[in-house]
């Protein structure tokens, strides 16, 4: 649903119907504000997470592909250590 600024102050009561569709206020006719359910709110929230999640898992994933002058991590972490 499309609605004014204005008109959402006017009319609180379309409010309600925010668990039905988003509701898109607008400004002066720009897109001022998107109103949305609490529980599609945080379900977007945790599908922005697992990506998150699956970005780093995949960068790191790529990072043991590469070859660290023929020693692993241990090895070089040990010699720092000396």
């Amino acid at each position: 649903m499309n609605i004014s600024a204005t008109e959402l102050k006017q009319q609180a009561h379309l409010l309600n119907s925010v668990k039905n569709e988003d509701i898109i206020v607008t400004k002066r006719s720009k897109p001022f504000a998107v109103i949305i359910d609490y529980e599609k709110y945080q379900k977007m929230l945790q599908e922005l997470n697992s990506k998150k999640i699956e970005k780093k898992l995949n960068a790191l994933e790529s990072l043991n592909s590469f070859n660290l002058g023929g020693k692993d991590y241990s090895q070089i972490k040990s010699e720092a250590e000396i």
